[in-house]
């Protein structure tokens, strides 16, 4: 029997896909001890509309509630229940911030509804309400789920994100002047949501280093050296310095795996023989892939969105034993010893050769305890510290 507290987490992302997530994990981890209601991502009547046209992937049976909605899950062996909500419309292009807020305080009490209804079933009562990174639906709700305290758990600079940028900043300050506890996952954001919140608190991002360990080989079959990149295609990333890398060191091979939201970039680097796109794997699969490279690299521009960032991979990345070369696009100090850290196109690129001629068994034992030591069991327990807590005033 969980003693915890019951917690519904709120979130702008779903439950499933092919990529790796935060909030995924942490809740993951707290299910060990608490009941958990995970709100998947509130999709919109756009998402029915391309998924029936056979353009996207959205639950639509459960969403027009054809199927139950409100499901029980199991992951690593812990029950979680998921919950998808009705589909919603979608507003943020709207560019006038009253009728924008007055179509989301509406639809927000149709989320309300619908959490509350699946929190009846399951008997929650009081529960905790962490948000994850979505004070849009967030600051509607605040107070209507009963909550005993309200968490917001931010993981990116919604200023600088350009899916809700237009209107997520003004709605995330108002949040945060109503929630109890921040947890934000980077040196940046704790910079900035500290001056706004004095309850914030630092709890970075983690890896699941049992299943990334898996790709531990330091005995790799391929002929040519292979440069792997793990993680989305998409606007966070210099694509000149890779063109630059890719056109310089035609001796090694450039694997990509991940979903591509820049199709045009991909097309840009695509044209060259060294270089592969492997596409979006599962979770359980990537490790696979990354058994097959000999150093990973992190090659994010330097810009207000990608100085927040505590990228996921770079545990990933450790947990396999392979060298690390990283732009400075953020304070990565943790990681100072283990991952060459580059300024230039120019320095990148002699990283690039000097890890994989100076690299030993050594250091690859090294760079897979510090990952060990970052694993998401260990981020829980953070956490949990935060959830423990004293209410404390804050207005």
């Amino acid at each position: 029997m969980k003693k915890g507290k019951d917690i519904v987490c709120i979130s702008m992302t779903t439950w499933e896909g092919d990529y790796m997530k935060t909030i995924v994990h942490m809740v993951s981890q707290l299910a060990k001890n608490h009941q958990v209601l995970f709100v998947d991502y509130p999709f919109t009547a756009k998402d029915v509309m391309g998924t029936i046209a056979g353009k996207a992937n959205a639950p639509v049976k459960r969403m027009l509630g054809l199927s139950p909605r409100l499901r029980t899950l199991s992951e690593k062996g812990q029950e979680i229940y998921h919950l998808t909500l009705p589909p919603v419309l979608p507003i943020n292009w709207i560019n006038n911030p009253t009728t924008y807020s007055k179509l989301n305080t509406l639809q927000s009490s149709i989320i309300a509804s619908s959490i509350l209804q699946a929190m009846d079933t399951l008997a929650f009562d009081k529960p905790i309400v962490i948000n994850a990174f979505n004070p849009i639906v967030g600051l509607p709700l605040v107070g209507k789920l009963n909550e005993s305290k309200l968490v917001y758990y931010c993981y990116d600079e919604i200023r600088a994100a350009q899916w809700c940028g237009k209107h997520g900043g003004m709605m995330e300050d108002q949040f945060m002047q109503k929630v109890n506890e921040v947890i934000v996952t980077s040196e940046g954001l704790y910079a900035s949501k500290s001056k706004v919140h004095p309850n914030t608190t630092l709890v970075k991002n983690g890896v699941d280093f049992d299943l990334f360990h898996k790709g531990f080989n330091r005995t790799k079959d391929t002929p040519r050296k292979v440069v792997g990149y793990v993680g989305s295609i998409d606007f966070r990333l210099d694509y000149d310095l890779l063109e630059h890398l890719i056109r310089a060191k035609k001796k090694y091979d450039f694997h990509f795996v991940g979903r591509v939201t820049e199709p045009e970039q991909q097309q840009r680097l695509a044209k060259y023989p060294n270089v592969n796109f492997f596409g979006p794997q599962q979770p359980n699969d990537i490790p696979k892939k990354m058994a097959q490279f000999d150093i990973g690299i992190i090659p994010f521009a330097k810009n207000e969105f990608t100085k927040n960032i505590y990228p996921l991979k770079i545990n990933e990345y450790l947990a396999v034993g392979i060298p690390v070369v990283s732009t400075d696009f953020a304070s990565l100090d943790d990681f100072k010893e283990v991952v060459a850290i580059s300024k230039s196109n120019l320095e990148f690129q002699a990283h690039l050769d000097a890890e994989l001629v100076f690299d030993t068994t050594d250091k690859a034992l090294e760079r897979v305890r510090i990952a060990q030591q970052n694993d998401w069991s260990e981020r829980a327990l953070e956490v949990e510290k935060v959830l423990d807590k004293q209410l404390l005033s804050h207005a």
